[in-house]
């Protein structure tokens, strides 16, 4: 394999690597403008919050969009998912071993 090739191939593997840690950060901003959301009693505070929380749902649909469409992120075929996961977690073993 060429030099091109093997850059390519890290390119996506940098791709995935990045959008998968926007997804996971999205999911937990998510969880925590919820959770600020409950415990707030104050009605501009929890406006701001809501907008700030539907910002962080459409920014994970995005990226979740993006990596579906680039063949990083199999939501809808959870064995297509597992194997790509399992790709990973091999070629991540092999890089610890040599």
């Amino acid at each position: 394999m060429g030099i091109t090739e093997n850059l390519k191939r890290a390119s996506k593997q940098r791709d995935e690597l990045i959008a998968t840690d926007l997804l996971v950060t999205a999911k937990s901003a998510v969880r925590a403008y919820a959770v600020a959301v409950t415990e707030t009693a104050s009605p501009d505070v929890r406006k701001v919050l809501i907008k700030q929380m539907n910002q962080a749902i459409e920014d994970h649909a995005e990226i979740a969009d993006y990596m579906i469409k680039n063949d990083m992120y199999m939501a809808y075929d959870i064995e297509k998912q597992l194997k790509h996961d399992k790709e990973k977690v091999d070629k991540a073993n092999k890089l610890i071993n040599k």
